[in-house]
């Protein structure tokens, strides 16, 4: 029989209960306490991850030592977690406490052992799993509740904990509670515990390995931890442009040295996975925007036959090589990279082959045949070479493209030509014109340049009447019968 025996606190972690009653009693870890107790264990070892989980029953133990039954909290929220399609990672390897709420309270909360519980809400600071000056773990053989050994006291961290790390933990305290008025990133509600965790695991694990590294946090201490959780809840806030953010650095990592082939290989992964976990909601809601960045966002080259269980509303690639970029512009493929010189287009590099945003070319090639080539521009204008060139000069007429080192041809801006010519038509004379009127002509026989003439006819210096031409309805040649006022 035992000499103190205390009652367990409504929201202690079972493996402190244990501590406390081996401290008060004089027992050297809990090792020996349930040896005491008839848990004959080789070299006194305890079934802490199964005491943790719910899976070890205690009772019989606990009634040897004269010590009411209890049951862990985490139990039921372990249970759920027995589906493959959701993450295995629930519950520390290690201990971690606050050592500010073990001298306040006594006892260690049982949120504590969750893994992704990496703050205390309480105190705003980190929980503490490591000694700060030798880096040795916190054990769960341990003889006082808050202290390494027999002489190191577990002090707290003087820092703030991440801003990220709180709320995570916050999340997490509120999940356990029953859910009601929690306040988290529009991704996660309406998600259990299990479900939110598979979907911040899987981020976690595949941020590891685009960065070349595991995501193993078992092994992980809680410090280390908080800088993978803390990223992951960044995207979450951010969902979902970070998320493609996340995506788009597979272009900068890919899986081999084959370029293209790595990043069939990182994706190809991917969608693996989601589909498999897809019945979890979590794991759904991801899957759900990584269809949507491989079909609209990703500036890849994977075969639409090879990503079958994506459902693309689609067949067409988001983006093309050179020689279809030089095939939807109508131009030779050389013209592309005097695009790309002349910034209208951005290629997208994979191990020196070239790219192009399909949206980026067919917008250029929409703006190229949507305006006029400037035997085009003369032919709608009725006006010879030099006559437009002195009115695009003077900037009476405007252009989209002039031509430079890089290129060769005008674009000129249809729409602004037809408002010109709709606003000269407005002003046009609605009466008989007088006698002694000039033709156009005439006029520039008199000194009036194309552009003088225009000019004139828009500040209203002359008077002009039109004759509207049904196979040239944007002719200058429309425009007749001048008179001086």
């Amino acid at each position: 029989m035992l000499l103190a025996r205390p009652s367990i606190e409504p929201n202690e972690c079972l493996v402190s209960y244990l501590i406390r009653i081996s401290e008060k009693n004089g027992f050297k870890h809990i090792g020996h306490l349930l040896r005491h107790a008839g848990l004959a264990w080789k070299n006194n070892r305890v079934p802490v991850h199964q005491i943790l989980t719910g899976e070890f029953d205690l009772n019989v133990y606990l009634l040897q030592l004269g010590l009411a039954t209890c049951s862990s909290k985490i139990e039921p929220i372990s249970h759920s977690f027995q589906n493959v399609i959701d993450t295995p990672y629930l519950i520390v390897k290690y201990p971690k406490v606050c050592p500010d709420c073990i001298e306040e309270f006594g006892f260690c909360r049982f949120e504590w052992s969750l893994l992704p519980y990496l703050a205390c809400v309480r105190h705003g600071k980190l929980l503490i799993d490591t000694h700060s000056g030798t880096g040795k773990r916190l054990n769960w053989y341990r003889r006082y509740l808050n202290k390494f050994d027999d002489t190191d006291v577990i002090n707290s961290l003087s820092d703030v904990a991440p801003s990220e790390a709180i709320k995570l933990s916050q999340y997490i305290e509120v999940l356990l509670q029953g859910g009601n008025g929690i306040s988290c990133p529009k991704i996660l509600q309406g998600l259990e515990l299990r479900e939110s965790l598979s979907l911040i695991h899987f981020i976690a694990h595949y941020r590891s390995r685009l960065l070349g590294g595991s995501f193993q946090p078992l092994s992980m201490m809680n410090s280390e931890l908080a800088q993978h959780y803390q990223y992951v809840w960044a995207m979450l806030e951010n969902w979902p442009d970070a998320y493609y953010k996340f995506l788009n650095q597979y272009l900068e990592h890919p899986m081999s040295k084959k370029g293209v082939g790595g990043l069939h290989k990182h994706f190809r992964d991917l969608y693996e996975s989601l589909h498999r976990q897809s019945e979890n909601k979590g794991i759904a809601r991801i899957k759900f925007e990584f269809d949507h960045y491989i079909e609209n966002y990703w500036p890849s080259v994977l075969e639409s036959k090879r990503i079958t269980r994506i459902q693309f509303t689609t067949r067409q690639r988001n983006v093309v090589s050179r020689k279809e970029a030089a095939k939807i512009l109508n131009c030779h493929p050389d013209r592309v990279d005097k695009l790309v010189q002349q910034q209208k287009l951005t290629p997208r590099v994979f191990e020196g082959k070239k790219h192009y945003s399909r949206e980026q070319v067919e917008g250029l090639a929409i703006q190229v045949s949507s305006n006029w080539t400037m035997d085009e521009a003369c032919e709608a204008l009725q006006l010879t070479r030099y006559q437009l060139k002195q009115l695009l000069d003077a900037g009476i007429l405007h252009t989209l493209q002039r031509p430079d080192m890089f290129n060769r041809d005008w674009i000129v801006d249809k729409v602004q030509c037809q408002e010109l010519i709709a606003s000269l038509c407005q002003k046009a004379r609605k009466n008989i014109p007088a006698s002694g009127v000039l033709s156009m002509t005439s006029m520039q026989r008199r000194g009036y340049s194309i552009v003088r003439l225009v000019l004139a006819m828009q500040t209203g210096q002359i008077e002009f009447g039109q004759l509207y031409v049904v196979d040239h309805p944007l002719s200058f040649k429309q425009f007749t019968d001048f008179a001086f006022k």
